[in-house]
């Protein structure tokens, strides 16, 4: 049984959500999408993985944003849901992207690598990274700066402190790798 009454209605949105994207940008792809905990995971498998994870995963990134975007626009209490595409996001492939294992993976919805210098921090790490440097801030009251991190990672350290009633969070800086500034939010 679904951890999540509604996952198959995710699993619609989202498999119409990446058709159409897929169809706008001519390329082909399988989806199959799975729950994982309280997420949702999307494998992708296509003859144009390296369109789609695009230099050095940022398409990919940007596709998984989008989705992400675009169903809590829908639902404020939809899950968050990761694209993977031919083991890429979890190491599975070399760098010219050959795939390390051609095991089976399962059924897929037939429509229409991150492998750089510098590993992705997981969820659990960035919400840990978040609370230190919150209660920092509440601690001495000067802002405190995380490093560049891509989009992604951002997202991550600002839902984390959303709910906290002291410290704000702010991108700064230009291009795809922001920094996240968290300070004392002004008394009003």
């Amino acid at each position: 049984m679904s951890e999540n009454p509604k996952f198959n209605e995710y699993k619609e949105q989202i498999i119409d959500m990446l058709a159409r994207m897929f169809d706008f940008l001519s390329l082909n792809g399988e989806f199959k999408v799975e729950e994982k905990g309280s997420k949702i995971g999307v494998l992708i498998s296509s003859n144009d993985a390296g369109r789609i994870i695009g230099r050095k995963g940022q398409t990919l990134e940007s596709l998984q944003l989008l989705v992400n975007r675009m169903l809590f626009k829908a639902d404020e209490n939809a899950p968050l849901v990761s694209l993977d595409i031919d083991g890429y996001a979890d190491g599975g492939r070399d760098r010219r992207g050959n795939r390390k294992d051609d095991g089976e993976h399962g059924e897929y919805h037939r429509r229409s690598r991150r492998n750089n210098s510098a590993p992705r921090a997981n969820v659990a790490q960035l919400e840990l990274q978040a609370q230190d440097a919150a209660k920092e801030v509440k601690r001495w009251g000067e802002p405190v700066t995380l490093p560049e991190m891509n989009a992604h990672d951002r997202r991550i350290i600002h839902i984390t402190l959303k709910d906290d009633p002291k410290v704000v969070t702010e991108s700064i800086g230009d291009g795809a790798m922001k920094k996240v500034m968290i300070s004392l939010k002004p008394a009003e």
